[in-house]
């Protein structure tokens, strides 16, 4: 989805980060578009995904998840190419939330939306209506946590197919999404107006190309790349596993089992680099990564981020993690909806009313044709 969009981002960022950073990219040849769509060439980089060297399996049609019994010097060295990318990300500030744009002149400013993964999976999924999500770039994290709330609403409201169960659980989604807004408003206390760090939401080991010594050689698929919120950079890497923690068989009990050794290990590295960064006078970004990565499973930020930036797991993940520590353990519906406002009570019954009567008629509305599709 948004091909031509996140085409202009990606290249954006790739000359952003090779102009600004030490991360190592392709070399952009060119772009344009095609009687297919956009497009862009790059210079071809030797080598092969760091995750070929972690992967359980290494047959492509099977999930990707850490392979457990991994010697430790070998994730070492993984886990510290990782960090030296997060560093120099966390370094690049911005003023405002959203892409990347570079000028005539050379000079890079955020002055458009930011593509997330989850605007990616919501319109191609689900149907969801494009002109639904978010146009603009934020001045301040609250507003954009909102907003991604608000883009779960829009999910439930769109998605006719399996969206809901029966009524009852079409009550429950209505309510659980009316208080993750309350939640998003609260959420960011002491990182409100940035400046606002580089992120990735699909940076992970696939991303990064190594040679047959594990040497970093280039970083690339940057398209959901964009200024973001400190308290997202600030969660611990979900890709510690390789895979997510809503994807993990045989479930997120056993994901924590193995992610918390993982995370201490890659705390440790984290915390060296930032040593020896210091050391060689290098200003690192404030305050200290590796001290919040370590509290955000604590806190609850590392859920916050799961449950807001991806709408296919979001009910799970709030109902295990996120509602018990800010409603406590009972998820009685009726006990929840004292919680709401008076204006949410009263758009409750219509709203799940409209939901049934889509699910009845069946199928999915088409928002965009192929000729759309493919021009967008």
């Amino acid at each position: 989805m948004f091909r031509k969009e996140k085409l202009q981002d990606e290249v954006a960022v790739m000359e952003y980060i090779r102009l600004y950073t030490s991360i190592p990219v392709p070399q952009v040849f060119g772009k344009g578009d095609s009687v297919v769509g956009p497009y862009m060439i790059l210079v071809f980089v030797e080598g092969m995904p760091l995750s070929d060297h972690l992967r359980a399996s290494q047959d492509p049609q099977k999930p990707s998840t850490l392979k457990l019994d991994i010697k430790t010097d070998t994730l070492r060295r993984a886990y510290r190419s990782m960090a030296d990318i997060l560093l120099e990300l966390y370094r690049c500030r911005f003023p405002a939330i959203g892409g990347l744009v570079q000028d005539e002149t050379g000079r890079f400013s955020v002055k458009k939306r930011a593509v997330a993964f989850n605007m990616n999976e919501i319109v191609g999924l689900s149907k969801f209506p494009p002109e639904r999500l978010s146009q603009d770039c934020f001045s301040n994290a609250i507003s954009y946590f909102e907003s991604l709330a608000d883009d779960h609403f829009h999910h439930l409201e769109m998605q006719r197919n399996d969206a809901v169960t029966d009524e009852a659980d079409c009550r429950k989604k209505y309510v659980v999404r009316r208080l993750f807004l309350k939640i998003a408003r609260d959420f960011s206390k002491n990182h409100d107006y940035g400046p606002f760090p580089l992120l990735c939401d699909d940076l992970r080991p696939s991303n990064v190309i190594v040679d047959a010594d594990m040497n970093v050689q280039s970083v690339i698929d940057w398209e959901f790349c964009y200024a973001g919120p400190l308290e997202f950079s600030h969660c611990s890497p979900w890709w510690l596993l390789l895979a997510r923690p809503q994807t993990w068989e045989p479930d997120i009990d056993d994901f924590l089992v193995h992610y918390t050794s993982r995370q201490k290990l890659f705390l440790e590295i984290l915390r060296d680099r930032e040593s020896e960064l210091a050391r060689e006078c290098i200003q690192l970004g404030s305050p200290l990564l590796s001290d919040q990565m370590a509290r955000s499973l604590e806190d609850g930020t590392f859920w916050f981020h799961i449950a807001a930036t991806y709408s296919f797991s979001f009910d799970d993940i709030y109902r295990r993690f996120i509602h018990p520590r800010y409603y406590g353990r009972s998820d009685s519906v009726e006990d929840l909806r004292k919680l709401l406002s008076e204006e949410e009570e009263k758009d409750m019954e219509p709203f799940i009313r409209k939901i049934l009567d889509q699910a009845k008629e069946g199928g999915l509305d088409t928002y965009r044709t192929l000729e759309e599709m493919m021009q967008s």
